[in-house]
Protein backbone atom coordinates (compact mmCIF):
# COMPACT_ATOMS: atom_id res chain seq x y z
CA UNK A 1 0.00 0.00 0.00
CA UNK A 2 1.12 3.49 -0.92
CA UNK A 3 0.66 6.81 0.56
CA UNK A 4 1.11 10.79 -0.12
CA UNK A 5 4.11 12.16 1.27
CA UNK A 6 2.32 15.42 1.31
CA UNK A 7 -1.20 14.75 2.54
CA UNK A 8 -1.07 10.84 4.16
CA UNK A 9 -4.10 9.60 2.55
CA UNK A 10 -3.12 6.28 1.29
CA UNK A 11 -3.52 5.13 -2.20
CA UNK A 12 -6.21 2.41 -3.70
CA UNK A 13 -3.85 1.35 -6.46
CA UNK A 14 -0.46 -0.47 -5.15
CA UNK A 15 0.37 -1.83 -8.11
CA UNK A 16 2.44 1.41 -9.89
CA UNK A 17 2.63 4.90 -9.12
CA UNK A 18 4.49 6.15 -12.37
CA UNK A 19 1.35 7.82 -13.70
CA UNK A 20 -0.53 8.80 -10.64
CA UNK A 21 -1.54 12.03 -8.89
CA UNK A 22 -3.19 12.50 -5.60
CA UNK A 23 -5.83 14.72 -5.03
CA UNK A 24 -3.88 17.38 -3.28
CA UNK A 25 -1.11 17.34 -6.27
CA UNK A 26 1.69 15.46 -5.26
CA UNK A 27 3.52 12.38 -7.32
CA UNK A 28 5.94 11.26 -4.68
CA UNK A 29 4.40 8.76 -2.97
CA UNK A 30 5.66 6.46 0.16
CA UNK A 31 5.48 2.33 0.79
CA UNK A 32 4.24 1.52 3.40
CA UNK A 33 5.58 -1.66 5.31
CA UNK A 34 4.49 -3.48 8.13
CA UNK A 35 6.62 -3.35 11.03
CA UNK A 36 8.12 -6.64 11.46
CA UNK A 37 10.39 -7.36 14.81
CA UNK A 38 13.21 -9.27 14.24
CA UNK A 39 14.70 -11.74 16.96
CA UNK A 40 18.39 -12.73 16.92
CA UNK A 41 19.65 -16.25 18.68
CA UNK A 42 23.52 -15.48 19.58
CA UNK A 43 25.50 -18.81 19.69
Amino acid sequence: MYKCIRCGRPLEKSFGTAEIECECGSRVFVKERPSIEKVIIAR
